[in-house]
């Protein structure tokens, strides 16, 4: 990974701590190691490679800023996202004995990446069952098992949902996890990714996609302008997709 310093200031430093302390409460020596980890960012161009195929071990990082995804490369070329990773996610940080590599993860646009050795590190040596677990424990965990609630999401869209539900139930998973770190303000969100992007994520063509984007804005349900989208009527893309909002606590809520 290049090792370009991020520019100071060029990003909000508290993305991570904002994910993390959303799912468990931290004491103020974890939020001081968060800080400290994510104090000096890398800046990686889009498509850097920051996990390998198959690797079984990854290095620990935080995703400070920009997107990234998980992917599986098919040997004619063809890409499946699997997972988004948006700012203040985690990538190789699970505790579990034996992760499953079930592909790459790969920047979809310029970020800033921190090595996040010393929070694995912390969370194994004070605690990792469930009940008995510190604060940075238990947030990775849940950071861990929202990430399976992401899959399930994912399983269902290209399972069971028409074009129009897939990329409204996508949006609506977008706007959910932006606000989870202060990222969305009046239903508008940054959406830096390309059609091509979110066709390889939502299992489409590039052209079915298109037409897809086209007919949600005819319909007046979001607005597209530059690298930005609005979702004009959150409740009616909640009953077209038939999303459940998730809570905190990782629990479909209402």
């Amino acid at each position: 990974m290049p090792s370009e310093p991020a520019p100071r200031g060029s990003a909000p430093p508290d993305a991570v701590l904002r994910r993390l302390s959303g799912y468990a409460r931290l004491t103020p020596e974890e939020e001081a190691l968060l800080r400290q980890v994510t104090a000096r960012p890398v800046l990686v161009p889009a498509r850097t490679e920051l996990v390998r195929d198959g690797e079984a071990a990854p290095r620990p990082q935080v995703l400070v800023e920009g997107w990234a995804c998980r992917q599986r490369l098919l040997a004619d070329g063809r890409r499946q996202i699997v997972v988004v990773l948006l700012p203040g996610d985690l990538i190789g940080l699970d505790l579990r004995r034996r992760s499953l590599p079930f592909g790459s993860v790969a920047a979809l646009t310029q970020a800033q990446i921190c090595e996040a050795s010393p929070l694995r590190e912390r969370a194994a040596a004070h605690g990792t069952a469930p009940g008995h677990e510190t604060g940075l424990a238990a947030a990775l965990r849940q950071a861990r098992e929202m990430e399976e609630i992401w899959l399930v999401n994912q399983v269902v869209r290209l399972g069971r949902q028409t074009a129009y539900e897939r990329v409204a139930h996508f949006l609506l998973e977008l706007r959910e996890r932006l606000a989870a770190v202060d990222r969305v303000h009046d239903d508008r969100f940054s959406f830096p990714i390309t059609q091509e992007v979110l066709a390889d994520a939502l299992g489409l063509s590039v052209v079915h996609m298109n037409r897809t984007m086209q007919q949600l804005r005819r319909d007046g349900l979001i607005e597209q302008r530059a690298t930005a989208i609005t979702l004009r009527d959150v409740p009616a893309l909640v009953s077209i997709a038939d999303y459940a909002i998730t809570d905190r606590a990782g629990a479909p809520g209402a």
